[in-house]
């Protein structure tokens, strides 16, 4: 649930967006909108920055906080903005086949990889040839399911992700994932380009 919440907002604050049209990437967490943690129905869940948050859990004597249905105007905004990425993209992949080569499209995939963490190229690899992928921690999966996505919306590949139990007890995420030919093409130059700064 929660990683369907992050991904229908791509890790933006609905508050920073509803109150300044900031859509920046944030260090954030999951709120409840109704503010009660055992309700946890995808419609009552969204995404605030910790400053945000903060302010919509804590409880003001003297000034009007935020209210629920403020904060959910907030979130249908963001998401709706972000919800073309889900859209049909043949007649984009179309134009820009005449147009993209490798290298370019390796560089976009980097970029993309690197929202989320510091070793872009090797998300980016893992995410364009691994075929099977499980992790418990969400610090680890999270950013994959976010990269995937962004990929995914491009037409390079599908997946599928459920949790699972682990090894120990514990909850892990499972991703199956159906690559076009296209990854591996991509994901050559990127292990190329690795190999290269490393040789340097």
């Amino acid at each position: 649930m929660e990683v369907r919440v992050i991904k229908r907002c791509r890790r933006r604050c609905c508050i920073c967006y509803g109150l300044k049209r900031d859509d920046s990437i944030k260090q954030g967490q999951i709120a409840h909108l109704d503010r009660d943690p055992s309700n946890n129905a995808i419609e009552n869940l969204t995404f605030l920055c910790l400053e945000h948050h903060d302010l919509y859990d804590g409880r003001t004597s003297q000034s009007k906080n935020f209210t629920p249905d403020e904060v959910e105007g907030y979130r249908d905004e963001i998401e709706s903005k972000f919800s073309a990425w889900c859209h049909e993209t043949g007649q984009l992949l179309n134009f820009l086949a005449d147009y993209i080569d490798l290298e370019t499209m390796a560089d976009v995939a980097e970029k993309i990889a690197a929202r989320y963490v510091w070793h872009h190229r090797q998300l980016a690899i893992e995410a364009l040839t691994q075929d099977e992928i499980q992790y418990s921690d969400m610090d680890l999966y999270t950013p994959l399911l976010a990269t995937l996505d962004d990929y995914q919306s491009w037409g390079w590949l599908s997946y599928t992700a459920e949790e699972v139990p682990s090894a120990d007890g514990d909850q892990a995420m499972r991703v199956e994932v159906d690559h076009k030919p296209v990854c591996a093409e991509v994901a050559r130059v990127i292990s190329a380009r690795v190999h290269q700064t490393s040789a340097d």
